[in-house]
């Protein structure tokens, strides 16, 4: 690990992390994003943890705070349960068995810079072709700097 500027114990990161957990939930349930393109950047560049640790705890957190926001939707009709029962029996043997193996067989420094190099690939799919002052570009810019910060040297 890393020399942090956030800690990672004590009342002060306690404080700094309930924060980032109300951006993050704020974030899932309007975007349907937090955990990777928010937490991980955060925990990786500010607390010094490993993309691996980062990534883990994304996805502890991500569980509860997607599940209230799919409940959220279904009574907001926007939900077809059917669907998501259908991507729900792939994803869930597919992320265990490959994705999460994967993610912790290979060297943090690889790992990172494949996540940089995503978040900027969808970062770039997302920007529509309008002005700038789309909060579409915007987030994309935003998505863009942070892949960049994560393939820089330290």
């Amino acid at each position: 690990m890393k020399q942090a500027l956030v800690p990672t114990r004590g009342p002060l990161a306690f404080g700094i992390y309930t924060l980032l957990g109300l951006f993050v939930g704020t974030f899932s349930g309007l975007f349907g994003v937090g955990g990777g393109i928010i937490m991980v950047p955060f925990l990786v560049l500010l607390s010094g943890l490993t993309t691996q640790t980062a990534q883990g705890i994304s996805l502890a957190v991500m569980v509860p705070t997607a599940l209230a926001n799919a409940v959220r939707y279904t009574k907001g009709g926007n939900m077809d349960l059917w669907i998501a029962a259908a991507i729900i029996l792939g994803a869930v043997p597919s992320g265990y068995f490959l994705g999460a193996d994967i993610a912790q067989k290979l060297p943090a420094d690889t790992l990172r810079m494949m996540f940089a190099v995503f978040m900027v690939v969808v970062a770039v799919r997302m920007m529509p072709s309008g002005g700038i002052k789309s909060m579409g570009a915007l987030l994309g810019a935003l998505l863009i700097s942070i892949g960049v910060r994560l393939v820089m040297p330290r």
